[in-house]
């Protein structure tokens, strides 16, 4: 046998051993998940970091950030499969299950679109980005008495995403180390690499 054949016997026996995984990309988010996380992302950097408190342009980011938010809620009811709160929920069961596939270093096949965590911190986020348009609102139209405690609340929500923004962005960089799954380019591209015989809900 010659050199170039034992070669080509090497190649096929790598591509057909039934130990190498196959892999498939999946369609999780679709063009309103991608474009609502990033455009929110990018308001809430903005109001945080470089327009002036008070200032129209920091009114308007803010309405309009919460008008995304609110626009994702409404899609987490009626939206794409991975995109509903039925989902991703993070009921007890679900969190249990998926702390288990963390403990092996596997990827959660039960949760492809949001895994449990994840889903805890974004409903988290959302709450907070309500409660400041909330708040915003009040101030602005001055129809609620306690102005220097609206302007409190406030002000300790806006504060609280200086924690809640870097902890959601070390968390997704480590799951993608830990799972093997680039998650803020799947944000990016709408897809995740899976295994083929891999069961997805």
């Amino acid at each position: 046998m010659s050199q170039k054949d034992m070669i080509n016997v090497v190649d096929d026996s790598i591509i057909n051993s039934p130990d190498i995984p196959k892999t498939r990309q999946v369609k999780v988010w679709d063009i309103l998940v991608r474009v609502t996380h990033w455009t929110v992302a990018t308001g809430i950097i903005a109001n945080l970091l470089f327009t002036e408190e008070g200032s129209d342009l920091h009114i308007y980011v803010g309405y309009t950030v919460v008008g995304l938010v609110v626009l994702r809620l409404l899609w987490g009811l009626v939206g794409t499969r991975y995109a509903r709160f039925t989902n991703f929920f993070p009921t007890p069961t679900r969190l249990k299950r998926h702390l288990s596939a963390l403990s092996v270093r596997r990827v959660d096949e039960q949760h492809l679109g949001h895994n449990p965590l994840a889903a805890i911190m974004m409903l988290s986020l959302w709450a907070v980005i309500i409660g400041l348009g909330i708040t915003g609102y009040l101030m602005e139209a001055e129809i609620f008495g306690n102005a220097d405690l609206l302007e409190e609340v406030h002000e300790l929500l806006a504060n609280s995403l200086y924690l809640l923004v870097p902890l959601h962005i070390i968390a997704a960089i480590a799951m993608s180390y830990w799972q093997r799954q680039n998650l803020i380019k799947s944000m990016i591209t709408g897809k995740k690499t899976v295994i083929d015989d891999q069961d997805t809900i």
